[in-house]
């Protein structure tokens, strides 16, 4: 998690709301037969019937909002000029150094500029024959990127150690109050805000440094806190002044720091028809799930919750770790289990992210101690870099009696809607590498750890293996295709349900990747964005037998990857198609949206939604599937933005919502909540949207 929340009890926001006793199915004609629920509500992502709002939001009041900032000085009483902020981080400085001194971190306290605290230079001022110089940092948006936005006051010269740098802004703020600040510095860094010192550490303070760290601290669970600070602002125009030094040792001769703003707690908000939002433990990807008057959410790395419907309280929360899933007569052999069971059972009921993560390393390496080739998770290397942003949990399955989990390092589990478990099971696998949300259908629950397993529904027995087929990176989709319940990969190939068999060996599967998204399938046809540049049109309603072989009809030519400049970008799509009325509508990552007819395989138009989301090694930009909320169609990005249009074949947009949440963050990142990765689910005239932190509805109150 990239903050601390401070929250003690499993409650929420306690506000009314009346809603329908089960998630919405589509039409016959537009929804796979198996009546159970689980990824995308019912695989499809379509609830024509549901009559949800098409307008909402959520932002902060206070300084954080309408701020900017510019590089040259304003006039005395200028109004609001400058940029805005970009996600709390300030873009236009102005940069003055770097200055050679003796001792950079002996001397740094002292002025090497006269009257630091009352410096308000302008472009081109000059101190001695140094001058003020303009620093824009311009965020790219494109996956991929490792490095933190830093402010490099050394600029492309190769520095030497003993130097000294200033970096200066000026914020406009519409709010008077207060900030936080969160940094990470290279070498020393103090900061002014209005001549005031407001944080002064003389040398290097830096708990994240790259976006692939985010990984590695998830995995080892640990939270390591950056610089962090408050100040006051004042409305109108406030100076910010930053001072930077390279060390007095040879290698560490950086000048550059990346600094976050927020509003400090506690956040007050603007809302309108966010009828709860709960706070949970952590982010996941996983879509919840609604089932009677309860909602099911899971959270990272193992943590299936179950949430009052109308309150948004949580009624229960259930652990699906390796100690969980040990069964009794194995924990007799070691007393070390003994040791464990009050720490597993304080686990359930701590809410404090920090003490979570101290218990479950007390956990992890209790478990070690015991057997560390049972216990220890080995890892896929490219798992392991993206887990951050991948993670473990994947979105529950329902047959409206009992909650169906699976966890991606390896158990699988079974709860009554009051949260007894009825089983729970090793998910065996030699190394940990994606897995995919799982399927539940004809009586079994599947899953997908490098082989794809059914376990027996009731007794959680495994059933059948089927280790030929290829699951990919992406949700199982359970589907009745010619009166045969069957199980979709990522990679194409289909499972028979009953007994494993492999119907449909894909032969379009390479070694390499060909997307990150499941296909759907609607009927006794298959829709799948394939490769990055298409959509893919499986046939099925002619197949027979044992050996399947749908009609194939590929639409090429959808995605353009070429940049108005020219430049290439890979416009990989991490999303399912919504597939409606004969259109199917595709999201990239990016957030272009592509409308196909199917029928007559072509393009209807193609749009660039007005999103800004953030993009990096560990942040895909649009990641949530479209979903059909009665007649409109509703696509997020990963900051809380939603576009909402008529489906059709024009793009008419009816509205943009924001949810602007701010999370106390403990690392140099966007402060607001990623909101969603997880593709938003209907119910009656409720909308459920999986964040960051917390579950919200949205609705009419």
């Amino acid at each position: 998690m990239l903050r601390t929340i401070r929250f003690n009890a499993p409650a929420a926001l306690l506000v009314a709301m009346v809603s329908a006793a089960f998630a919405p199915a589509a039409p016959a004609e537009e929804t796979p037969a198996p009546s159970t629920y689980g990824w995308r509500g019912n695989w499809t992502g379509l609830y024509p019937d549901a009559t949800p709002v098409t307008e909402w939001s959520r932002e902060p009041k206070g300084p954080i909002w309408g701020l900017t900032c510019q590089a040259a000085k304003p006039a005395d009483g200028a109004p609001k000029s400058g940029r805005p902020h970009d996600k709390g981080l300030i873009v236009d400085w102005l940069v003055l150094g770097p200055l050679p001194v003796a001792d950079a971190v002996k001397e740094f306290d002292k002025e090497h500029v006269p009257d630091e605290a009352t410096l308000s230079p302008n472009t081109d001022d000059k101190v001695g024959e140094l001058a003020w110089t303009r620093l824009e940092i311009n965020r790219k948006i494109t996956f991929g990127p490792t490095e933190l936005e830093w402010a490099n006051l050394g600029g492309d010269t190769k520095l030497k150690k003993n130097r000294i740098a200033y970096a200066h802004s000026y914020l406009y703020c519409e709010r008077a109050g207060k900030l936080a600040a969160v940094v990470d510095h290279v070498c020393g860094l103090k900061i002014r805000v209005n001549g005031a010192v407001v944080y002064n550490k003389p040398q290097t303070v830096s708990a994240l440094g790259a976006y692939t760290r985010i990984s590695n601290c998830k995995k080892e669970l640990v939270n390591p806190h950056s610089g962090m600070f408050e100040f006051e602002v004042k409305q109108g125009w406030n100076r910010v002044l930053a001072k930077s030094n390279s060390d007095n040792r040879d290698g560490w001769n950086a000048l550059q720091f990346s600094l976050r703003l927020a509003d400090a707690e506690p956040v007050s908000y603007e809302e309108k028809n966010i009828v709860w939002a709960t706070p949970l433990p952590e982010r996941t990807n996983a879509c919840p799930l609604v089932v009677g008057d309860k909602v099911f959410t899971v959270a990272e790395p193992d943590e299936l919750l179950c949430l009052d419907k109308k309150t948004g309280k949580i009624l229960w929360r259930r652990i699906n770790g390796f100690f969980e899933a040990t069964p009794e007569e194995e924990r007799k052999a070691s007393p070390v289990f003994a040791q464990i069971a009050p720490l597993a059972a304080e686990l359930e009921q701590t809410y404090d992210y920090e003490k979570g993560l101290e218990l479950r390393r007390k956990v992890r390496d209790l478990l070690n101690g015991v057997d560390k080739a049972k216990y220890d998770i080995k890892w896929d290397g490219h798992l392991a870099g993206h887990f951050g942003i991948v993670g473990f949990s994947t979105t529950p399955c329902s047959d409206g009696k009992n909650v169906y989990v699976f966890v991606g390092n390896g158990v699988a589990a079974c709860y009554d809607l009051d949260g007894k478990r009825k089983w729970i099971t090793r998910v065996p696998a030699d190394l940990v590498a994606y897995s995919s949300s799982p399927a539940l259908i004809a009586g079994k629950l599947v899953t997908n750890l490098g082989t794809i397993r059914a376990y027996d529904a009731e007794t959680g027995k495994l059933v059948w293996e089927q280790p030929k087929a290829v699951g990919g990176v992406a949700s199982l989709i359970a589907a009745r295709v010619k009166g045969v319940d069957v199980v979709f990969t990522q990679k194409e190939d289909v499972v028979r349900a009953s007994d494993g068999a492999l119907l449909r060996n894909n032969p379009r599967k390479i070694p390499n990747d060909t997307g990150w998204s499941p296909p759907v399938v609607i009927g006794d046809v298959m829709y799948h964005a394939w490769g990055g540049f298409g959509l893919n049109v499986d046939d099925y309603s002619g197949v027979e037998g044992d050996q399947w072989k749908p009609k194939m009809q590929g639409i090429d030519g959808i995605v353009v990857n070429k940049l108005p400049n020219g430049e290439w970008l890979d416009k990989w799509t991490a999303t399912s198609p919504l597939v409606h009325n004969g259109i199917a509508y595709l999201v990239d990552m990016y957030g272009t949206l592509y409308a196909v007819d199917v029928k007559a395989k072509k393009l209807c138009y193609r749009k660039d939604l007005d999103f800004q989301p953030i993009c990096h090694y560990n942040a895909i930009p649009v990641a949530a599937c479209p979903a059909l909320g009665g007649k409109n169609v509703y696509v997020m990005d990963n900051q809380g933005t939603c576009i909402v249009f008529e489906s059709g074949p024009e793009f008419k947009q009816v509205a943009k919502n924001h949810i602007g949440t701010l999370i106390p963050r403990v690392w140099p990142v966007p402060p607001q909540e990623n909101i969603s990765y997880g593709a938003p689910i209907f119910d009656g005239k409720y909308m459920y949207v999986r964040g960051e932190a917390h579950l919200y509805c949205i609705g009419e109150k």
